[in-house]
């Protein structure tokens, strides 16, 4: 009896928690919009990145890939904790697709992204960095 019982409540909670995974998607929340700040990769590499009505801009700022830029991107975000967000963006054009975390009350960021996917050039990222000259 005790396991039909522990197996029901497995169940009913796996139904439970899969139908707000269908949900959550409906509406991109957009919580970093009027932030701006710039960021350092372990590599040296900085990016300055700017979040403005549900889209965001960027320019790297040091690094091999200094002056590239991309602007007007939707993007989507949520908050994960105490000043802690998640961000995720689009570059159709360049079949890149990026995910940010920040954390504002340790100014440190997390990037993992896959780039030119369904390309032969695809290429994954995992990258560390500390974040400088935020304005919110």
């Amino acid at each position: 009896m005790k396991v039909t019982k522990c197996l029901l409540i497995l169940v009913f909670s796996l139904l439970i928690g899969s139908s707000s995974l269908y949900a959550e998607d409906q509406q991109p929340e957009h919580l970093l919009d009027g932030t701006s700040m710039d960021y350092y990769y372990q590599n040296g590499s900085g990016i300055s990145v700017k979040f403005y009505d549900g889209k965001m801009q960027f320019k790297w700022i040091t690094g091999p890939a200094k002056g590239n830029m991309g602007k007007d991107l939707p993007y989507r975000s949520r908050k994960i904790g105490d000043e802690m967000y998640i961000v995720n963006f689009q570059q159709t054009q360049k079949n890149n697709f990026i995910t940010l975390v920040f954390n504002f009350k340790q100014n440190v960021m997390c990037a993992s992204n896959l780039l030119g996917y369904g390309t032969d050039k695809e290429k994954i990222g995992f990258q560390g960095g500390i974040i400088e000259h935020v304005k919110r």
